[in-house]
């Protein structure tokens, strides 16, 4: 008759150790470590910046910024003193921020016009031209 084998547990599991050490995990599965999810949000391009340079507010000089400005949002303007208010209308199929399509209200009356936008190199001036040449010249407050 033969004896079974009767081996302590831990030399038993002694191979199925060691094939379990040999295997590596499966990609599919495992956790991205920490370095690869920052490098992932790394990679994430920041969100678009608005194309619209006019948004914000402007004035006449950099001392009237807190008393004389004027105040542009993507849909509409409007000034401190003057009395102006602009609705900002939706632009043509084809977007420019340097032409902008208006209906203005002031103390007077009302006024549909297209303004032209020229913007200084570093887009902290802008000069609006009317469609009947008259111009304002602006800088961008900070």
């Amino acid at each position: 008759m033969i004896r079974p084998c009767r081996l302590p547990l831990s030399v038993a599991a002694l191979p199925v150790l060691v094939l379990l050490a040999a295997c590596e995990p499966d990609p599919r599965t495992a956790a991205p470590a920490e370095d690869q999810a920052e490098e992932q949000e790394d990679a994430l391009p920041p969100p678009p910046k608005d194309p619209r340079r006019f948004i914000g507010r402007w004035a006449r000089s950099d001392d009237q910024c807190t008393t004389d400005w004027w105040r542009f949002w993507a849909d509409e303007l409007r000034t401190a003193t003057e009395g102006l208010r602009c609705d900002i209308l939706p632009p043509d199929a084809s977007f420019s921020d340097t032409e902008l399509r208006t209906l203005c209200r002031t103390r007077e009356g009302g006024v549909r016009e297209t303004w032209n936008i020229e913007y200084g190199e570093d887009a902290e001036t802008m000069t609006i031209t009317g469609e009947e040449g008259q111009t304002v010249n602006l800088v961008k407050c900070a």
